[in-house]
C-alpha cells in the first residue's frame, strides 16, 4: 500500500466485510469511526474513548502497554494501531497468529494526522471518504493561517491531574503544534508533560492560559484568577479558556476544528470564524 508503514501478518486475504478490529490510539480510532469502520470494532485500547460508543468495546491495555494476550482473547483478524504502540513486542508477536497489523503514522504535526486518515482510508478500503475529509481539513487549516495575527503570543495549555496539580504541555506534544502553528509561543519549553507549579505558571507569566478539559472532570477557571495566578498576564487579558481534551490532545477526524479553537484563543478571538 502506498507510503503505509505495514506490517502483514497474515498470508490469507480477508473480505473488508469480514474483518474484525482492533484499534489502538484514540485518535487512530476516532478516524475508523469518521470513516465508517466502526461496526468492525472488536475491542480498543483505553485511550480510545471518542466517539463516546466506542468506550463500551472490550478493552486491550494502554497503548503504551498492549496485552497480547487480551488481544487474541478477542479473535481479531486485524489490527489498526498508531505506530507508537508498545511494546513492539507484542505486535510483532502477533505475526505467528495470522493477524494483518498496520501501524499508521501518529506524528504530532498536522501534516501527520492528514496521512493518518489516509492511510487508514486504504486499509478500510474507504479511500473516497478519507478524501472528503482531508480536503476538508487542508481547506480549513489553510484559511486560519490566512487570518493567523499572534505574533509570539506566550501561551500555556495545562490540564488537571488531580490535587492542586497542573500538568503542561511542553514541546512535540500535538498541543504544541497547535500553539506554534497557531502563530503563538509555548512557555513551556520542557518535552512531552510535566507538572507545573503555580510558582513557576507566575514566572512564565502567558498571555494566554488554555486549560484542557478531561471528561467528567472540567477544570475551575476561577482558579487562575485567584491568589497567586491572578497576576498574569493572560488573567488581566482575560484570556484564559477551557477546551476538550479530546478534541485537542490527539490529531484526528477533527483537528481542524481544533486548530480553529486554539487559533482564536491565541489571537484574541478576532477571526472570522470565532463567533461560528
Amino acid at each position: 500500500m502506498k507510503k503505509l508503514l505495514v506490517s502483514l501478518c497474515a498470508l490469507s486475504v480477508f473480505s473488508i466485510a469480514s474483518d474484525k478490529i482492533v484499534s489502538v490510539g484514540g485518535s487512530v480510532t476516532e478516524t475508523i469511526a469518521a470513516l465508517g469502520g466502526q461496526d468492525k470494532l472488536i475491542g480498543v485500547d483505553l485511550s480510545s474513548v471518542y466517539p463516546h460508543s466506542v468506550a463500551k468495546l472490550p478493552k486491550v491495555g494502554y497503548w503504551l502497554k498492549l496485552s497480547k494476550e487480551g488481544i487474541l482473547s478477542l479473535k481479531p483478524n486485524m489490527i489498526i494501531a498508531s505506530e507508537y504502540s508498545r511494546p513492539k513486542e507484542a505486535l510483532e508477536a502477533l505475526k505467528g497468529f495470522g493477524i494483518k497489523t498496520y501501524l499508521i503514522d501518529d506524528k504530532p504535526t498536522l501534516e501527520s494526522a492528514i496521512k493518518k486518515i489516509s492511510q487508514i482510508g486504504e486499509v478500510l478500503n474507504k479511500e473516497d471518504e478519507a478524501k472528503k475529509i482531508t480536503t476538508r481539513i487542508e481547506s480549513n487549516i489553510s484559511k486560519v493561517k490566512k487570518e493567523i495575527k499572534a505574533k509570539n503570543k506566550k501561551v500555556l495549555f495545562l490540564f488537571y491531574r488531580g490535587g492542586d496539580k497542573l500538568m503542561a504541555a511542553g514541546l512535540g506534544t500535538h498541543i504544541n503544534e497547535l500553539i506554534v502553528q497557531s502563530g503563538a509561543k509555548n512557555v513551556a519549553t520542557f518535552r512531552n508533560y510535566r507538572i507545573m507549579s503555580k510558582e513557576a505558571i507566575v514566572k512564565e507569566n502567558p498571555d494566554v492560559i488554555i486549560v484542557g478539559d478531561i471528561p467528567h472532570n472540567r477544570f475551575d477557571l476561577n482558579k487562575f484568577k485567584d491568589g497567586s495566578l491572578k497576576i498574569t498576564n493572560a488573567n488581566k487579558n482575560n484570556a484564559i479558556y477551557n477546551v476538550d481534551m479530546l478534541l485537542v490532545g490527539g490529531f484526528g477526524p477533527r483537528v481542524d476544528e481544533a486548530f480553529k479553537k486554539v487559533a482564536c484563543m491565541t489571537n484574541e478571538q478576532a477571526l472570522s470564524f470565532c463567533k461560528e
